[in-house]
């Protein structure tokens, strides 16, 4: 009986310690690593009456800066930016109205600079599309 028990819990240990390290592989794939950003967003809604509101926004780590841009596509086109510039939190976005027959996205991208001005990274990210 206490070898039963044992074997059991063995395998218990050992089925976690696989799960555990999956789920830390999946989560490493899953989520992109960045020097001076901890988080970037985009999004975008749009209202029965065309009117798209786009946000985009990055928290940096301590010691970078941002130049941010939020751009609105239609079909793949910009037809609108915002800009904003800081460090620690920024956003820019802001309304915009839009043309029905269209699918539309939101970019958000983040040029980051570290303490000497030395750009240090510059990744986008896209709303999930509408259409509209």
């Amino acid at each position: 009986m206490k070898r039963k028990i044992q074997s059991t819990l063995s395998a218990l240990l050992i089925l976690s310690i696989f799960v555990t390290a999956l789920g830390s592989v999946q989560a490493a794939e899953g989520t992109p690593r960045y020097t001076g950003i901890a988080t970037i967003t985009s999004a975008l809604t749009i209202s029965e009456t065309g009117k798209a509101t786009c946000d985009g926004k990055v928290i940096l780590w301590s010691g970078y800066s941002v130049d941010l841009t939020v751009e609105l596509k239609r079909d793949g086109i910009t037809i609108k930016t915002w800009t904003s510039s800081g460090s620690d939190m920024v956003s820019a976005g802001g309304t915009y109205y839009v043309a029905s027959g269209h699918e539309y996205v939101v970019t958000t991208t983040a040029t980051v600079y570290d303490s000497n001005g030395k750009i240090v990274e510059s990744p986008s990210k896209d709303s999930p599309s509408k259409n509209y």
